[in-house]
């Protein structure tokens, strides 16, 4: 199963190209910008562009589009194409005033600038108009409200009543970041803010940024050109994964010569390719199959029978496995300590151990260090006791880069702190996803083999056979108090979860707090309607754990608001009637959207034992805020308390715009 999980695009059902970069400007002129563009080819788009070059087209990145540059492509069927590497001739213009121009952002557009990717439209994945309706009405497609289906299957969206301009002129080291790093995208909305409007007005010749509210769950969408009522600019592909939310942008410009008021885009709809089809053609399943958890149970008992290392605070042996996978030869087991057994008192050894600088008494011998020899034959797979501290860390590191590692097995995330990890240990865990490095928790807690993987930038570890449905789900934030439900609140929040199942789709999860009382609840409420479900474990005295998950995280009692980030994989937060710790978790997520860093979304304050009553102070207080000039008025306008679960379900239909 090794790799297959890290290429995310997969799970977006597109046959796309990797990122196309610019490998040579042309020119660069006081209105346009022309450059060549290489992008690498994956698995059988090479045979279909020879084949098929009318039915792939060019979607620019959305980071540049927002930033009202319009990046035209030659035709795809002109394109050079040498082996896996295919170059297309593109023109960068600025065209919506108030954003950066040519002369702002000429020094970004140079070779190795990524401006978008090659899509295929598969025309046997076009829906008809009938099918659109199907996917509308069965809530696998989440349109907005203002949306027309004509009767060749395209559809006509009306963008919401908002224009968005910059807060501020982007300096250069904005841009910079915003254009060549991996969370420019989310910076570029802190400075993109959205004023209402009563009509979108576009002049001859300009252009306006807008959004619409849209939910792609196994389908894409992509807007088409040439329309009387506005033309998009060419980030024209919207995919099931990215397509998630009240903030799908819209840049649309004015190519007559006449004023458009309130423009329409036209699109059209397309089938997701099959999850387990992954772009390099490959079925997910034999992507490489990893070691077996019984497997890796037999390793753990011989890590464990072993005699004591030499280090008299603790053992931390490691083994590598054998290749390949199926091997049954016993691994070679190493262990840590200087070569005699060590005379330093334990009492010493305890403040030792925790300095790694020369000065330390502890040696730090690591087995970890013992390993490099065994590795010379080729890529292995690695076994740790425990989850590395840094100095095994380093050593991991450096035997990846010189691919000696394949990937990192652990048995127990901690020594100190048993199933729970430090803010240092998910650190380590993104810097092995960075180096390339396949992670998997040999987990006690839930007696499962888990691979680590990241979605919007939080690492989590996932039940294999879970990955397409974790990487693809919508999910809902369920907090809650850790008390029991009454048998009535059982039954509402049973209704509360079937709502939301009528209306979203069952392409849906939950992740709660792992805990008990409310979040047992939601998480039992959820296994038995299989949808997916997961939990941000925390290591706290006044609540069980459940395990039984698809997907989890596990904090230290120190990473409590470290922890809260994890949240925010999940598109809605629902607070469930909760105590200190569920307001705690409100005003963090209100406080998020203020600072622009979740999208202003419904939060639902859902009174489970009763009609809204419960949360009737907290929406008192934020609304004297709003009063007295302390909070913004849309925080009160999105703080919806209700005990009906169809009233929920309206709220997201109206709120959001939505059919």
């Amino acid at each position: 199963m090794a790799n297959h999980f890290r290429n995310h695009h997969a799970y977006r059902g597109l046959m796309q190209t990797d990122d196309g970069l610019i490998s040579r400007v042309l020119s660069v002129g006081r209105t346009k910008i022309v450059f060549e563009t290489s992008f690498g080819l994956r698995g059988r788009l090479e045979r279909l562009l020879r084949e098929q070059p009318e039915h792939f087209l060019f979607s620019e990145r959305s980071r540049i589009a927002r930033l009202g540059v319009q990046i035209e492509s030659e035709p795809v069927a002109q394109a050079r194409l040498q082996g896996s590497e295919l170059t297309l001739r593109l023109e960068a213009s600025a065209v919506i005033p108030g954003y950066p121009g040519l002369r702002e952002l000429a020094d970004f557009f140079t070779a190795g600038l990524p401006v978008g990717r090659l899509v295929y439209c598969d025309p046997h994945a076009l829906l008809s108009s009938e099918e659109v309706l199907a996917a509308v009405e069965h809530s696998v497609l989440k349109l907005p409200a203002s949306t027309s289906i004509s009767s060749d299957g395209s559809i006509v969206i009306a963008p919401h009543k908002v224009v968005c301009r910059l807060r501020q002129p982007l300096p250069r080291e904005t841009l910079s970041r915003i254009l060549l790093r991996e969370d420019g995208r989310e910076l570029l909305g802190r400075y993109q803010i959205r004023e209402t409007v009563s009509a979108v007005t576009i002049a001859p010749g300009e252009g306006v940024i807008t959004t619409c509210s849209m939910y792609l769950n196994e389908h894409f969408v992509v807007l088409q050109s040439g329309f009387s009522l506005g033309r998009n600019l060419a980030a024209t592909v919207l995919d099931p994964i990215k397509t998630r939310g009240i903030r799908t942008y819209l840049e649309i410009i004015n190519q007559s010569d006449h004023p458009i008021l309130n423009p329409l885009i036209t699109a059209r709809v397309y089938r997701a390719a099959p999850r387990e089809l992954l772009a390099n053609g490959r079925k997910a399943g034999k992507a490489g199959r990893g070691y077996s958890f019984a497997r890796l149970q037999e390793v753990s008992s011989r890590l464990k029978r072993r005699c004591r290392s030499t280090c008299r605070w603790i053992d931390r042996p490691v083994a590598v496995l054998p290749p390949p996978p199926g091997n049954r030869l016993p691994p070679e087991i190493f262990l840590n300590g200087p070569p005699a057994p060590c005379q330093i008192p334990r009492a010493r050894c305890a403040l030792a151990r925790r300095d790694f600088s020369p000065r330390s008494n502890c040696a730090h011998v690591y087995a970890t260090s013992r390993i490099r020899d065994t590795l010379a034959s080729g890529a292995r797979s690695l076994v740790v006791r425990y989850f590395p501290n840094i100095v095994e860390h380093r050593d991991i590191i450096n035997l990846a880069c010189d691919g000696k590692l394949a990937a990192l097995y652990f048995l127990e995330p901690s020594s100190e702190h048993g199933p729970f990890l430090s803010q240092l240990d998910h650190n380590r865990l993104q810097e092995y996803h960075a180096f390339g490095l396949d992670v998997y928790w040999v987990s006690g807690l839930n007696k499962r083999l888990m691979v680590h993987t990241m979605r919007d930038g939080m690492g989590y570890f996932v039940a294999p056979e879970r990955l397409g449905d974790f990487h693809t789900s919508m999910l809902f934030a369920f907090y809650g108090s850790n008390q029991r439900l009454s048998a009535e609140g059982g039954r509402r929040l049973g209704r509360l979860m079937d709502a939301l199942i009528g209306f979203w789709g069952r392409n849906i999860g939950i992740v709660t707090g792992g805990g008990s009382g409310v979040m047992e609840h939601a998480n039992t409420l959820a296994r038995k309607r299989g949808i997916l479900s997961g939990a941000n474990f925390l290591d706290i005295t006044d609540q069980a754990l459940n395990t039984d998950v698809d997907f989890c995280q596990v904090f230290q009692s120190t990473c409590r608001h470290s922890r809260q980030k994890w949240f925010e994989i999940a598109s809605f937060p629902i607070f469930n009637v909760g105590g200190l710790g569920s307001l705690e978790e409100l005003g963090i997520t209100l406080c998020n959207m203020k600072l622009a860093l979740l999208e202003p979304v419904p939060v639902i304050l859902f009174d489970t034992e009763g009609s809204g009553e419960y949360w009737a102070g907290a929406r008192a207080q934020i609304a004297e805020m709003v009063r007295k000039g302390r909070a913004p008025a849309w925080v009160a306008d999105n703080l919806v308390a209700t005990g009906d679960p169809e009233a929920v379900v309206r709220v997201y239909r109206e709120r959001l715009h939505l059919l």
